[in-house]
């Protein structure tokens, strides 16, 4: 008889540990990581427009960063038009101060610096920013997405965070024209 009640008080121990157990998880919920905005499904699918003409606007950046880290945003820009016209198959790409006039078969490629953060090799150093795909003609956003050289796994040097991003940006702007 005691070989009978041991084999409950491990069915019941048992039964115990899966109840506590669901309800743990029915207590906390489920919580989705989701973006805020387009599907992530939407960014990889291309443009349903065509375009003619890519226009970069200067990268918008806060001013302490700008000073604290003269150029690397130009290096960039400049690393994203060199790179767009290796990918794309849009030859006219043209670099803007200001926004641009409106223009009919032009998109715009608006790039906001989110993260700028050069540490040497003992710590990650990150470039990030948010980039925005915008009609010219219409002046709507058709496309946004945040990109960051933390994503990128070739290990890069410091030097290298701005090339590295450029290239980044443009081959999300080259996957979104891939139907031109």
């Amino acid at each position: 008889m005691t070989n009978y009640n041991k084999k409950q008080s491990t069915n019941l121990i048992f039964i115990l540990i899966l109840v506590t157990i669901f309800f743990i998880f029915s207590c906390t919920g489920s919580k989705l990581v989701t973006s805020i905005g387009e599907p992530a499904w939407k960014n990889n699918i291309p443009l349903e427009k065509s375009y003619e003409k890519i226009i970069i606007q200067k990268f918008e950046v806060d001013q302490d960063l700008e000073r604290n880290y003269p150029g690397v945003t130009v290096t960039c820009e400049s690393t994203l038009m060199n790179e767009l016209l290796k990918v794309s198959s849009i030859s006219k790409i043209e670099k803007a101060r200001a926004s641009s006039v409106r223009q009919r078969g032009a998109l715009v490629v608006k790039t906001r610096v989110t993260a700028l953060r050069l540490v040497g090799s003992n710590a990650s150093s990150e470039m990030a920013v948010n980039v925005r795909l915008i009609d010219s003609a219409t002046g709507k956003i058709i496309r946004k997405k945040d990109l960051s050289t933390l994503s990128s796994k070739s290990g890069n040097s410091d030097q290298m965070l701005p090339y590295a991003l450029g290239k980044i940006i443009a081959q999300y702007v080259a996957v979104a024209l891939k139907g031109n």
